[in-house]
C-alpha cells in the first residue's frame, strides 16, 4: 500500500500493526457481520461464535445449552442506567458468570469465567477497524469507530483517531466518542478503556469521562522507563531506550500489552459509589505502575525478609490530587489476591480520625474491611483476624506512661500501610509496631514532598517505590497549578505565629504541653475575632467572590481559626448585600455546644447531604466555612478559591491548599486568598521544604500578573494605533468596520497564528489573576480581542494546526458571559443587510465584497465562503467542479505567500464564484437532481457511446434509483456479494441503451467507474 498522508493510514494502520506486534488478530470490521455469523445482527456488538467457543474452552465442562444462557446474560444487561449497566457487565467480566443449572437430578451452582486473567494465552485478543454497529434506536442508520479491541468477543476498548497532518486533534476524537455513545451506547456499555488520538496527542479514559479526566500514558515497562522531552508548552517527544516514539505507540506498548491490558482490566477499574449512584474510576499509569512495583517489593519483604530493615516495603510519593487513595486501594486489592501471600493481613494506619473514615468509607465496599474504634478491639482483631483490611488512626498505638506496647503476633505475612508517612508519629508507631507485631512489613504513602528533614520516613518504610512529583501531575493535566494572593496586609497577624508550631493537640503530648498550645491559640483567636477585623474580612470574601465569578464559576472555601470564629464570620458575610449561599462545616455537640453553633451541627445523613451539594457546581452553598473538616482527603473539582484566616505552616498547609488544585473542565488554576499573613514569610511557613519546593507548591499572584502585563502589551501591539478602546458605545455598523480593520491587521497566516498563540496565553492569565484590579482594568479589551480570534477562526481556510491545537486548551467552559458572550461582527452587518435569504452565489452579495474597504479581511471572508461551497459540491460530483476547485487552490497557494494582492484576490474569487453558479444552473436545465447530475457529467465524458444527451439523462436516473435500495443497507460497499449484485444492475442499465456499440469489457469498466463514485458519494 503507498503511503498517504490520511487518518486511515498514518494513524489507523500504525496501531493495527503495533497490535499486531504485540499478538492480536487483526479482521476488517466489514468482516465481522451477522452474514458471516460473527454476530446476530448489526445492532448486536458481542461476537457471539468466537464468545461461546472462548468460553466453552476457558470452562470445558460447558454445554452448548449452558453457554447460550451465559451468552445471553452478557447481552441482556437490563438497566436503565447507563454507569449501572455497565456495573453489572464490569462484575460478570472480573467475577464470572453465575449459573445456576441441573446436573441429572443435582442442582448445581458454577460460575462461568469468561476471561482468563490468570492465562493471557488462553484468550483470544482480536482488533478490528470500521466495525459496524447499527443505532440502537433506529433502523439502517449506523455508526463505525475507528477501531475497536475484542478479548473474546467481547469489544474492551473502543478508539477514535484523527490524522497527524488534519487540523483536528485528539479532542476532536474524543467529541466523536461522546457522539457515538449517544447512537450506539450498546457498543460504550462494554468498554472498559476509550482512546482518542491524532499520532500526535494520545490520551485514554473511560466512557463516563470528560476530557478532563481523560489521561496520558507513559510507560512501557515502569513509570520511569520513557523519557520525556517537552519542546514547548504542551508539544512533546517520547524515548524509550533511546528510540523515539510517537504517544499513541507508548500507550499500545504500555497498556495494551495482553498480560498488562488483563492486569488493567480485573485490578485497576473501580465503580464507586456515590450517594444513590455510581461513579466509574480507571488507573492513571503511574497508579498502575507503582502497584505492580509496590506487589514485587511486598513479595520480597514477606518471603524473603528477615531483618526489620528487610522487611521494609518503601514509600509512595504521589502529589496532592493524583489518586493516592485509589492507589492505596489497587494495592490492597491486588495483594489480598497474591496467592503467595496466604491470605495477608493489611493494617492501614492515619493519624486523623477523618482522613480514617474517609479512606474506611472508599474500601468499605469489600466484605473484609474492618474499622478498629478502639485499642482494645484493634489488638483484637490483630490477634484473631485471619486475613483481610484493618482500619486504626495511630493513636490507638499509643501506650500509657513507660508500659511496653504488648505483643499481639508472629505473622509474616502482615502488612502495615501508613498515609501521609511524612509524620513524626510513626517514629513511635514503628516502635511500638515492632514490638506487636515483629514480623510485619511496613509500606508509607504520602502526598506531600519529603525532604531532607524527613529522612526518618524511608528509614521506617524504606526507599522510594514511586515519585509522581507536582510538576509532572501539571505536565498530565492530572492537577491545576495554585497561585496566592495576599489581601488586606494591614489585618495580617503574621508575627503573632509565624514562629509558633501551631499543630494539633495530640494524644502524645503532656498535659503541660497542651495547656501551652491552647493559650497560644486563645490569644490568637481573641485578635481574629476582632469584630472590626471580622467586618472587614467578609466584605471583601464577598467581593472578591463575587467578581471572580464573574469570570469563572466553581466554589470557594474559607479556613478559619476556630469553630466560634467560623460562626462569627458566617454571620458577617450574610450581613453583606449580594452575599453568596454559604454554609458553616463544623463538628459538635447541642448538649455541650454553645446555642449559636447548634444551625451549624448536622447529623451524618444531613453533613453527607450538604457535602454533596457543595461537591455539585450546580447546587448551593457556593462557599463553605471550615476549622478542621475538609482539609484533607476532600476532593471538590469546582473549588477554585480558598480564603485563609488560619496559621498554618507546612505539611498540614500544603495538604490543606491541595483542595483546589483539582482539575475540573479548563480550571486555569487555584487561588489561595490569605488575610493572615501565611505567605507574608513563606520560607517559614514552609520551613521544612527547600525553594524550589516551595516555588512548585506555590505561585505567587504577582508573578501571573507579570506575565499578563507582558501578554497585554504583545497581543495590543497588533493594533497599534487603532483606537477600540471604546468599542462598547459604537453601534453595530461602526463596530463592523472596526474589527474589520483590526483583522486587516493581522492578515497574512504567521500575523494570525502569533496572535492566536498570544491572546490564548493572556485569557488564561486574566483568568488566573481575575478578579484583580489589574485584569478588571483590561476586561474590555479582552473581549474585543476575543472577537479578533473568532474572526481568524472563522474565516481562516487553512486552519494551522498550531493554531488548532492552542484553542483546543482554551478556557472556554467556564468562563463567564462577560468575557465569552461577544460573537465576531456578522458580515451581512458589515454589508448593511440585515441577514437577508441571499445565495453567496449571488452577483450583487459577491459584489460588495469589490467595494469593502478592508481588503485581507473580506478576501479572507470570500475565500472561506467559496472553498466552503466548493468542498460540499466536490464530493457530490467532482466531474463537474474539480476544475474549479483546483483553480481555487491554486489562488489559496498564490494568496498565502502574497504573490497576488487581497484585490485581485477578490476579483478571481467572483470570477470562480460566477462559473459554480453557471455550472449550477446548466444542471437545473436538464431537469436533474444533483445526485443525477453527478452520475449524468460521469457518463457524458463518454459521450461518444451515446446517441444523444437525452440517453445519458436516461442512464443517470436509472443509476440513481437502482442504487436507492442498496446504498440504504449497512456496509453495502464493503461486502463483495453487494457489490457484485449492484454491479450487475448497473451493467444491465448501460446494456439496456447502449446495446452492442461498445464491448461487454467496456461496459464493465464504465460500470465500476460508477460504483467507485457512488461509494463515494453515498459512504
Amino acid at each position: 500500500m503507498k503511503a498517504k498522508l490520511t487518518e486511515e493510514y498514518m494513524v489507523e494502520k500504525a496501531a493495527i500493526n503495533w497490535l499486531k506486534e504485540l499478538g492480536y488478530s487483526y479482521i476488517h470490521g466489514s468482516e465481522l457481520s451477522p452474514e458471516n455469523e460473527e454476530r446476530e445482527s448489526y445492532r448486536h456488538v458481542v461476537l457471539k461464535r468466537r464468545f461461546v467457543q472462548a468460553i466453552k474452552r476457558i470452562n470445558p465442562w460447558l454445554t452448548d445449552e449452558l453457554a447460550e444462557e451465559v451468552y445471553k446474560k452478557i447481552v441482556e444487561l437490563e438497566h436503565p442506567d447507563f454507569v449501572v449497566k455497565g456495573k453489572i457487565f464490569y462484575d460478570f467480566l472480573t467475577n464470572g458468570v453465575k449459573l445456576i443449572f441441573k446436573d441429572g437430578r443435582e442442582e448445581k451452582t458454577k460460575i462461568v469465567k469468561i476471561v482468563d486473567f490468570e492465562n493471557p494465552e488462553n484468550n483470544e485478543f482480536l482488533a478490528a477497524n470500521q466495525f459496524t454497529v447499527e443505532y440502537q434506536y433506529e433502523k439502517d442508520k449506523h455508526r463505525r469507530p475507528d477501531l475497536v479491541i475484542f478479548i473474546n468477543g467481547l469489544p474492551l476498548a473502543v478508539f477514535e483517531f484523527k490524522s497527524f497532518n488534519a487540523n483536528e486533534t485528539a479532542k476532536d476524537a474524543f467529541n466523536d466518542h461522546k457522539i457515538k455513545m449517544k447512537d450506539i451506547p450498546q457498543l460504550y456499555a462494554y468498554a472498559q478503556v476509550l482512546v482518542a488520538s491524532d499520532g500526535f496527542e494520545t490520551k485514554y479514559g473511560s466512557p463516563t469521562s470528560d476530557w478532563d479526566r481523560f489521561f496520558v500514558w507513559e510507560g512501557i515497562f515502569s513509570d520511569d522507563d520513557v523519557k520525556v522531552e517537552e519542546i514547548e508548552e504542551g508539544h512533546f517527544r517520547y524515548f524509550f531506550k533511546g528510540e523515539e516514539l510517537t504517544s499513541l505507540e507508548i500507550l499500545l506498548k504500555g497498556l495494551f500489552r495482553k498480560n498488562h491490558f488483563l492486569e488493567f482490566l480485573e485490578d485497576f477499574i473501580l465503580y464507586e459509589k456515590s450517594g444513590e449512584a455510581y461513579e466509574k474510576k480507571i488507573a492513571m499509569f503511574h497508579q498502575f505502575y507503582t502497584v505492580r512495583k509496590a506487589v514485587e517489593r511486598t513479595k520480597k519483604c514477606i518471603l524473603e525478609g528477615k531483618k526489620p530493615e528487610e522487611k521494609r516495603i518503601g514509600v509512595v510519593w504521589h502529589t496532592q490530587g493524583t489518586g493516592k487513595s485509589l492507589t492505596m486501594l489497587f494495592y490492597a486489592r491486588k495483594v489480598l489476591k497474591t496467592k503467595e501471600f496466604e491470605n495477608p493481613l493489611l493494617l492501614f494506619i492515619t493519624d486523623r480520625r477523618n482522613l480514617d473514615e474517609q479512606l474506611y468509607n472508599l474500601f468499605s465496599f469489600m466484605p473484609i474491611v474492618k474499622r478498629a474504634r478502639s485499642i482494645k478491639e484493634l489488638q483484637e482483631l490483630i490477634k484473631t483476624q485471619a486475613g483481610g483490611i484493618i482500619f486504626a488512626t495511630i493513636q490507638k498505638f499509643g501506650k500509657k506512661k513507660e508500659e511496653e506496647y504488648p505483643f499481639l503476633t508472629d505473622r509474616k505475612n502482615i502488612i502495615v500501610v501508613a498515609d501521609e508517612a511524612h509524620r513524626s508519629q510513626y517514629r513511635e508507631l514503628a516502635r511500638n509496631l515492632r514490638r506487636a507485631i515483629p514480623n510485619a512489613s511496613f509500606m508509607g504513602f504520602t502526598a506531600t514532598p519529603i525532604e531532607l528533614q524527613d529522612r526518618d520516613t524511608y528509614l521506617v518504610f524504606g526507599e522510594p517505590i514511586s515519585v509522581y512529583s507536582m510538576d509532572k501531575a501539571r505536565m498530565h493535566k492530572v492537577v491545576v497549578p495554585i497561585y496566592y494572593e495576599a489581601r488586606l496586609p494591614e489585618l495580617h497577624l503574621t508575627n503573632e505565629f509565624i514562629d509558633e508550631e501551631f499543630e494539633e493537640i495530640s494524644e502524645f503530648m503532656s498535659p503541660e504541653e497542651k495547656e501551652t498550645l491552647k493559650r497560644k491559640f486563645a490569644k490568637l483567636e481573641r485578635l481574629i475575632l476582632n469584630p472590626e477585623r471580622l467586618s472587614k474580612i467578609a466584605e471583601d470574601i464577598v467581593e472578591h467572590f463575587n467578581k471572580r465569578c464573574q469570570e469563572i464559576k466553581g466554589k470557594a472555601m474559607i479556613v478559619t481559626i476556630s469553630r466560634k470564629a467560623a460562626v462569627k464570620l458566617y454571620e458577617e458575610i450574610i450581613k453583606q448585600l449580594n452575599a453568596p449561599s454559604v454554609a458553616v462545616v463544623i463538628s459538635g455537640n447541642k448538649s455541650k455546644d454553645p446555642k449559636e453553633f447548634w444551625p451549624h451541627l448536622r447529623n451524618k445523613k444531613e453533613l453527607e447531604e450538604l457535602l454533596n451539594n457543595f461537591k455539585n457546581p450546580k447546587r448551593d452553598p457556593k462557599m463553605v466555612i471550615v476549622v478542621d473538616m475538609l482539609l484533607t482527603g476532600f476532593n471538590v473539582p469546582c473549588l477554585h478559591t480558598m480564603y485563609f484566616d488560619k496559621p498554618m505552616k507546612n505539611h498540614s498547609l500544603v495538604q490543606a491548599i491541595a483542595r483546589v488544585n483539582r482539575v475540573f473542565k479548563d480550571k486555569p488554576g487555584g487561588l489561595i486568598v490569605d488575610y493572615i499573613g501565611i505567605a507574608d514569610d513563606l520560607r517559614k511557613s514552609l520551613s521544612r521544604y527547600t525553594i524550589e519546593t516551595i516555588r512548585e507548591v506555590l505561585t505567587d499572584i504577582n508573578e501571573v500578573l507579570s506575565l499578563l502585563k507582558e501578554k497585554y502589551d504583545i497581543v495590543s501591539s497588533f493594533f497599534s494605533g487603532l483606537d477600540y478602546k471604546e468599542w462598547k458605545k459604537l453601534p453595530p455598523e461602526k463596530l463592523s468596520k472596526l474589527t474589520a480593520k483590526a483583522y486587516n491587521r493581522i492578515a497574512d497566516e504567521e500575523k494570525k497564528r502569533a496572535f492566536v498563540k498570544n491572546f490564548v496565553a493572556l485569557k488564561k492569565l486574566y483568568l488566573l489573576a481575575s478578579p484583580h484590579p489589574e485584569t478588571i482594568a483590561i476586561r474590555d479589551d479582552i473581549r474585543f480581542f476575543e472577537m479578533i480570534k473568532k474572526m481568524v477562526v472563522k474565516y481562516s481556510t487553512t486552519r494551522i494546526r498550531e493554531i488548532s491545537r492552542d484553542l483546543e486548551y482554551e478556557i472556554n467552559q467556564l468562563i463567564s458571559r462577560s468575557i465569552s458572550a461577544e460573537k465576531p461582527i456578522d458580515i451581512f452587518e458589515l454589508l448593511k443587510k440585515e441577514k437577508p435569504d441571499v445565495s453567496i452565489l449571488d452577483y450583487n452579495f459577491l459584489k460588495q465584497f469589490k467595494e469593502m474597504e478592508y481588503k485581507n479581511y473580506a478576501a479572507d471572508l470570500l475565500l472561506k465562503i467559496i472553498n466552503d461551497e466548493l468542498r460540499v459540491r466536490m464530493k457530490r460530483n467532482p466531474f463537474r467542479y474539480e476544475p474549479l476547485y483546483e483553480m481555487l487552490k491554486k489562488l489559496i497557494e498564490k494568496y498565502n505567500v502574497r504573490l497576488i494582492t487581497a484585490a485581485d484576490v477578490i476579483e478571481e474569487l467572483i470570477e470562480i464564484a460566477k462559473e459554480i453558479k453557471k455550472k449550477q444552473e446548466e444542471g437545473k436545465k436538464l431537469n436533474l437532481t444533483e445526485e443525477e447530475l453527478a452520475f449524468y457529467d460521469l457518463l457524458s465524458s463518454r459521450e461518444k457511446i451515446f446517441e444523444n444527451y437525452e440517453e445519458i439523462k436516461a442512464v443517470a436516473k436509472k443509476i440513481v434509483k437502482e442504487l436507492g435500495y442498496y446504498v440504504r443497507l449497512a456496509d453495502w460497499n464493503r461486502k463483495e456479494y453487494l457489490r457484485a449484485k449492484i454491479k450487475i444492475a448497473l451493467k444491465n442499465a448501460l446494456i439496456k441503451v447502449i446495446d452492442a456499440r461498445i464491448s461487454y469489457r467496456e461496459v464493465d469498466k464504465i460500470a465500476s467507474e460508477i460504483l467507485i463514485h457512488a461509494e463515494r458519494m453515498y459512504t
